[in-house]
């Protein structure tokens, strides 16, 4: 029920953007905003939670992301979750970009890989719980921008069992 929530939501967030009914999607190129080259900070405050819409202000989710200069639009990035109390989550995030010739919308289909599993040795020595080994961690998200380097982003959380929204900024 809560991965039936956020794929509505989505889907009704896709709604606000105009799209030609001819052309929907075109797979095989970079959209304008997220060209080759291009680098992305997202931030975000912690999920909402579909389970009981509970927002908090900590941990502080912080992704950044790289267009290599590859003819496919392809992204790699680096995401932490500040330390609350500890680190437990970090690692590597793997993109596929669909342009929807709209120039500052970004759409995107991601594999997230969290490396907070490695410190569950630490975790467990002072008294917090271990992370889980989450090996398939899909998500689904979009960025809209408002000029050319600030814009929000909309993207499902482990599971599609919640929501992050987040600050965008375009470094380059």
């Amino acid at each position: 029920m809560k991965s039936l929530k956020s794929f509505i939501f989505i889907i009704l967030f896709f709604q606000l953007f105009p799209v030609s009914a001819l052309d929907l999607v075109n797979i095989w190129r970079h959209s304008e905003i997220a060209g080759k080259n291009s680098v992305f900070c997202d931030i975000a405050i912690s999920p909402v939670n579909f389970e009981d819409l509970e927002v908090n202000l900590l941990p502080v989710d912080i992704r950044f992301e790289y267009f290599p200069p590859f003819p496919l639009p392809f992204s790699v990035g680096l995401f932490f979750i500040t330390p609350y109390p500890n680190l437990k989550h970090f690692g590597a995030r793997f993109a596929y970009h669909f342009d929807l010739f709209d120039p500052v919308t970004d759409f995107y289909f991601v594999y997230s890989y969290n490396f907070g599993y490695i410190l569950n040795d630490v975790l467990v020595e002072y008294n917090d719980t271990p992370v889980e080994l989450l090996m398939y961690d899909f998500r689904i998200g979009v960025r809209r921008f408002f000029n050319n380097y600030l814009g929000l982003a909309v993207e499902s959380g482990y599971h599609f069992e919640s929501i992050i929204i987040m600050l965008s900024i375009k470094i380059n």
